[in-house]
């Protein structure tokens, strides 16, 4: 048997949180396919207005559509909507959101955030220091790993991640290298086992700021200010440059 837990538009769709899909196996096609002949508002499962994760891995991260879940397995999918990116970590929500501008003063705005919202861990971050939503992404496993295990080098899960992110043990380090600029774009990092209280972080910042996805992708500027910062191989490709940022994250410890 498949789980498939739906959040979002795609609750909405199809009416209930978790779906049982009684099959030893099942691509996302195939899946998607079952969900929409289950659903009351089809409209709202169109596979290019979707995320599928499974076991908490992007599908576009492995075989696409064809990916295949198997007995056991939990497949996570939501609706993306004017931006704004949510997955699932075992039992852990999370939303990444790139912005094209923070306004004001970047370090009060954080803890506004995080006085309203007490249910949701926030961090916010330099959209220059993010290679890619998968790189936010790995760092945030690294740090839930870390904390489950007792072996976190901060004392702060948010410190943490941000302390990865910049491959750092040194939070002043940490945030020159990727700390949230003043008047500058950034992403915010936020995750919970709350998907409620999270979903209304994520509507406030869509609310207050311009949404842009786009400020997160691999770029040769990020690649070269990398490759000074941290003295890695500028020749490798995207992917492998990816791993090995990700690499240099999690050798970091107490």
């Amino acid at each position: 048997m498949i789980t498939i837990r739906l959040l979002g538009g795609a609750k909405k769709a199809v009416g209930k949180h978790t779906v049982d899909l009684d099959t030893p196996s099942a691509s996302v096609t195939e899946i998607l396919q079952f969900l929409t002949g289950i659903s009351a508002n089809a409209g709202l499962l169109q596979p290019n207005n979707l995320i599928v994760a499974v076991n908490g891995v992007d599908s576009a991260a492995l075989q696409g559509q064809q990916t295949l879940a198997k007995n056991g397995d939990t497949v996570t999918i939501v609706t993306v909507v004017h931006g704004g990116v949510d997955y699932m970590i075992n039992s852990t929500h999370a939303s990444i959101i790139g912005v094209r501008r923070i306004g004001g003063d970047a370090g009060k705005l954080i803890d506004r955030l995080r006085a309203e919202h007490k249910g949701v861990s926030i961090q916010a971050v330099n959209a220059d220091a993010v290679y890619g939503a998968d790189h936010l992404l790995g760092i945030l496993r690294m740090t839930l790993e870390a904390e489950k295990r007792n072996v976190m080098i901060a004392n702060k899960r948010e410190i943490e991640l941000l302390l990865r992110l910049a491959c750092t043990d040194q939070i002043s380090e940490a945030m020159k290298r990727a700390g949230l600029k003043d008047n500058a774009s950034g992403c915010f990092v936020a995750f919970s086992q709350d998907d409620e209280e999270l979903h209304r972080f994520s509507d406030k910042i869509k609310r207050e700021f311009e949404v842009d996805d786009s400020i997160l992708e691999p770029n040769k500027q990020k690649k070269a200010m990398q490759v000074i910062v941290l003295g890695l191989e500028a020749k490798l490709d995207d992917y492998k440059f990816l791993q090995y940022l990700l690499e240099r994250a999690a050798i970091l410890v107490k």
